[in-house]
């Protein structure tokens, strides 16, 4: 109920819009004589004891018959005791308030006018020795109420008690609606909290499998190979094996070649040339 006075003025700011300037005049002096105080129980519980301390008992009766009858009837019953027994704190404290002010005519006044009401009561039995005790502050049976600490218990207790009727009733729709604007802009906060989380998570990927991945041929510049022909030249080859496996090709070639003419494989170049040489291959 944080929210009634901001939807008042939401209201009276449409009514002004549409241009209902009566209504807009009969909505303030509604809200300035309003009993439910927009619903604040610091603001009530006060004009409980603005009527206790003028002596009002009128008043005092018809503020707590206001909220008996629109806001406690709506609670379980199981509240009821609670609430009865808070009724009686707020009478009895106007009572002890006209006994510490010496108002003995309105103690009189109280028990002509809630009398027969409350002689039925066993709370009250002893109650209505009051007007004719004197010091009843130092009575054993009225003594605690004297206290300040008793006052503030029973003041705060009936804070509690509006508190928790007021959350009882039912909300109009017009009062959620900030409140549901609330848990939209939450909820949005939030959303943003987790993806900017999750950005910042796969960038943290994507640096990583970058690092990873440095050496790969993906990442190399077009036109860059690092196999090039020196890749294929074993490892454990040496110069004299080189020389060595060139020499017998070039030796197998030879006699190929040979043969292609009309020599064998097994032809060599000295005997050919000591053939030509011979004396019996002049004629």
């Amino acid at each position: 109920m944080s929210c009634i006075q901001q939807m008042d003025e939401l209201v009276k700011e449409y009514l002004s819009f549409r241009g209902f300037t009566s209504t807009v005049r009969a909505l303030d002096a509604e809200v300035k004589s309003e009993k439910d105080k927009a619903f604040r129980p610091d603001k009530i519980v006060e004009q409980f004891v603005h009527y206790i301390t003028l002596y009002d008992l009128h008043g005092l009766k018809d503020y707590w018959n206001h909220f008996d009858q629109s806001v406690f009837e709506r609670l379980d019953q199981n509240f009821m005791p609670a609430i009865k027994k808070i009724e009686n704190s707020l009478l009895r404290m106007y009572l002890i308030n006209a006994c510490i002010n010496g108002k003995q005519e309105k103690i009189q006044e109280f028990f002509e006018k809630l009398g027969c009401e409350l002689q039925h009561q066993l709370e009250w039995k002893d109650w209505f020795a009051l007007p004719f005790i004197k010091n009843p502050e130092e009575n054993p049976t009225y003594m605690v109420y004297f206290t300040r600490q008793w006052q503030d218990t029973m003041l705060i207790s009936l804070h509690n008690l509006l508190a928790i009727s007021f959350q009882c009733l039912p909300q109009p729709k017009l009062t959620t609606y900030n409140e549901e604007a609330a848990r939209v802009t939450r909820l949005q906060a939030e959303n943003d909290q987790l993806k900017s989380k999750l950005a910042r998570s796969n960038v943290c990927d994507t640096r990583e499998s970058g690092s990873n991945n440095i050496l790969s041929s993906d990442n190399l510049p077009p036109g860059l190979d690092l196999i090039d022909e020196f890749y294929l030249i074993p490892a454990d080859t040496s110069p004299a094996d080189n020389q060595s496996r060139s020499f017998r090709s070039f030796i197998r070639g030879f006699g190929t070649n040979s043969s292609g003419i009309g020599g064998s494989l097994n032809t060599s170049p000295l005997a050919g040339r000591r053939a030509s040489s011979s004396p019996m291959n002049r004629f």
